[in-house]
């Protein structure tokens, strides 16, 4: 059963066709991936089947409810994360309530209605998830970073931390279908692999739009592509659809080279014999031409060619820092850190958020007070850059950017923009109004430009699309110099590094191999150090079961002390009531009184005996 179903949807932007025509479905359960190149349409694709864009054709059915992350969540909540969380499924505080107003009544009356109404609630609660809640809550803000922060305000979050608690909001309400924008923005590698296997395991619908190509891998079974107007369906996770796409474009681009040839023959017979004895197959051949179409192949004319040259060779020794330590004001971020660069080294800096992999770069540029040594070694030139764009102006256009640090006439500018995605009217943008990915490009040209060769890259993926992270791996897999580079993107990471420095408060920890290498190295040492731990946990637990088995004697021994005085009382009532003779009001009283009294014994008599089972 189709979950979203799309048919002949088509939205205008500015009165011009984005695109037309488009319809997938998502079954139940179903979990795709939506990709394309930036500016296709992707999210306003989303938009449009949410009723938040509309649409100049076509219809869109979601049946079932429905979740949805933008890139940029709005997060107005008020109080704290964990509050923020418990308010967001306030269905079941609801019923918590209503139990709790229940109960207040059963204590002064034991109605079968009421006790009915108490069972029925009760059970909705337990099946909806009420008991288990505060757990769940737990569990989700620990997989995404926010375990730390479940006491503090909302209002005082940053961007990054906001994002991640609307995420969490979104899992803890778990909607039949789940539409994510980028949900990998501001979430460091752990909290990456928990929400894969979180969306591996989610029973309901999931698209998701993103250009982590490793987490798509990952969770989904589908792929959408939207390009020039048009979607596609592809079975299989992303690297099985690019494989399925570079086979049907080369399929497609031979199949047009054969049209065209068989087309050229035709025009070429056409046009010799159009007027000669054989003009009459002449006109069968035109007849034939005409109903021949050229097959139209995708060809880009906005093809990215990243280079990153180096101006001169370092020494063989490139970077060495020794007891490298960055602190800001009472707190350490890491400290003995030790690292030893050669030529040649390309190196992955990995670590959760906030243990300090930006400052540390910074630290190696002296922009900010550390303490140890650096030593640079000879020739060496480094080149910075920054997930912020800090070395990009905030005035002037993009030739301006590119002039500044240059000495290029306007045409070799406009040249080497080119290759940068920078085209016609693009270099006169001004750099204040580039998107994200347009800014990411043109500081990988100002990089270019400045012919380093230690290149310090903090997140370089960031903001980029697919088809220009692929051009960007391809530049430094041809890169001489030396790298050291930031980055949550494993994929990328794969593709280019060739070991991974882990950073934690207490230093550096240096695994040769890219990150799948990496992973598997450190699943090695979990296991290894999980009998460990499972006896740790086994002593605990003993120690934890040793007191709860003493509580258990002393609550059975306070049990049988309470039924035996509630047994001596039941015996002096029956005498009481035996002695009554005619006295009927006070027969009455003592027959009331018996009943509460056995009424309390029955029910300390069943935990007695629930107690020993």
């Amino acid at each position: 059963m189709s979950v979203l179903f799309c048919r002949d949807c088509g939205v205008d932007i500015s009165g011009d066709p984005l695109f037309r025509q488009v319809s997938f479905a998502l079954e139940n359960g179903e979990k795709a991936a939506l990709v394309g190149p930036n500016g296709a349409g992707k999210t306003t694709l989303i938009r449009a089947c949410l009723g938040e864009v509309r649409l100049e054709s076509g219809k869109v059915q979601i049946l079932g409810s429905c979740g949805y992350l933008p890139q940029t969540p709005i997060i107005e909540d008020e109080g704290t994360v964990f509050q923020c969380m418990l308010q967001e499924r306030a269905d079941l505080l609801e019923i918590q309530n209503q139990l709790r107003e229940i109960e207040k009544k059963m204590a002064y009356t034991s109605h079968e209605k009421i006790m009915e109404q108490y069972a029925a609630l009760t059970e909705r609660f337990e099946r909806q998830g009420g008991y288990a809640l505060e757990a769940l809550i737990r569990k989700i803000l620990a997989g995404l970073g926010l375990e730390g922060e479940a006491n503090t305000l909302v209002q005082t979050l940053s961007g990054g931390q906001k994002t991640r608690l609307a995420l969490c909001k979104l899992l803890l309400r778990s909607p039949e279908l789940l539409i994510l924008d980028e949900p990998t923005n501001h979430l460091d590698v752990a909290a990456l692999e928990w929400l894969e296997g979180y969306l591996r395991d989610y029973p309901g619908a999931l698209l998701i739009v993103s250009h982590d190509r490793y987490f798509l891998d990952r969770t989904v079974s589908k792929v959408f592509c939207l390009e020039n107007g048009e979607l596609k369906s592809y079975p299989g996770n992303y690297s099985e659809f690019e494989l399925q796409r570079a086979l049907e474009n080369k399929t497609v681009s031979r199949e047009a080279e054969r049209l065209e040839k068989k087309i050229a023959k035709l025009e070429e017979y056409v046009r010799r014999n159009k007027a000669g004895v054989n003009s009459k197959q002449a006109r069968g051949r035109e007849s034939q031409l005409n109903k021949l179409k050229p097959i139209q192949v995708a060809r880009s004319d906005h093809k990215l060619s990243i280079s990153l040259g180096t101006a001169v060779r370092s020494g063989d020794r490139v970077l060495l820092l020794k007891d490298f330590a960055i602190t800001f004001g009472q707190r350490t971020l890491f400290q003995d850190t030790q690292l030893d660069l050669r030529r040649g080294d390309r190196v992955a800096l990995l670590g959760k958020n906030g243990v300090g992999k930006t400052s540390l770069l910074k630290g190696i540029l002296r922009q900010i007070p550390y303490q140890g040594t650096i030593h640079l070694g000879a020739n060496v030139k480094v080149a910075y850059y920054s997930q912020e764009h800090e070395n990009l102006g905030n005035s002037g256009t993009v030739m301006d950017e590119i002039r500044a640090v240059s000495d290029f006439k306007d045409p070799e500018i406009r040249s080497l923009l080119a290759r940068y995605g920078f085209r016609q009217d693009d270099v006169f943008k001004l750099v204040s109004v580039l998107s994200g990915g347009e800014k990411s490009r043109l500081a990988l040209c100002k990089l270019f430009l400045e012919q380093g060769n230690l290149l310090l890259l903090d997140e370089p993926t960031n903001h980029l699309d697919i088809e220009t992270r692929g051009v960007l791996e391809e530049a430094l897999q041809d890169y001489d110099g030396t790298v050291l580079v930031v980055s949550h993107d494993r994929y990328f990471l794969d593709k280019v590094v060739q070991k991974i420095a882990e950073l934690t408060p207490q230093g550096l920890t240096i695994f040769e191999g890219d990150y799948t290498y990496y992973r598997e190295a450190k699943q090695q040492e979990e296991s290894a150090l999980a009998p460990i731990e499972k006896n740790a946990k086994s002593g605990y637990q003993e120690q934890q079961e040793t007191r709860s088995l003493a509580r258990e004697k002393k609550r059975l021994k306070q049990l049988e002390k309470e039924i035996e005085e509630l047994e001596q009382t039941l015996e002096r009532l029956e005498s009481e009531l035996s002695s009554a003779g005619t006295n009927y009001e006070l027969a009455m009283n003592l027959h009331e009184e018996y009943e509460k009294v056995k009424k309390r014994r029955d029910s300390v008599l069943e935990e007695w005996i629930a107690a020993n089972d």
